[in-house]
């Protein structure tokens, strides 16, 4: 056999990820930003610092987009400044608790 008819064979590495963890750079992409403006938001407890895995490797749970893409909106859209934009979403997110909360006391 000659070395042309040898398959050649490449070397693939994966990573595995954990489901519905997402990285730095996938999040900017998916919310057309830059990695300045996620140090803002991230700055302003928009969105929590997700904290390493085991190997070291920094994910970000895929519901901090849907966070980090109403804190974008309400910046862009509305004007509000950071810190503003960071208590509106504390407030909207105890409205939706509260809203479960009567949800779940009217189905007792």
């Amino acid at each position: 056999m000659n070395e042309e008819s040898q398959p050649t064979v490449e070397q693939v590495t994966a990573e595995i990820i954990t489901a519905g963890r997402i990285r730095r750079e996938e999040v900017c992409a998916r919310l057309g930003i830059g990695d300045d403006m996620l140090e803002v938001c991230l700055q302003w407890a928009i969105i929590q610092h997700p904290e390493p895995d085991p190997q070291g490797t920094i994910l970000f749970p895929e519901d901090a987009l849907d966070r980090l893409g109403r804190g974008l909106r309400l910046h862009r859209d509305l004007g509000i400044n950071w810190p503003g934009v960071s208590v509106a979403l504390e407030l909207l997110d105890r409205i939706e608790e509260l809203e479960q909360q009567v949800h779940d006391l009217s189905n007792l």
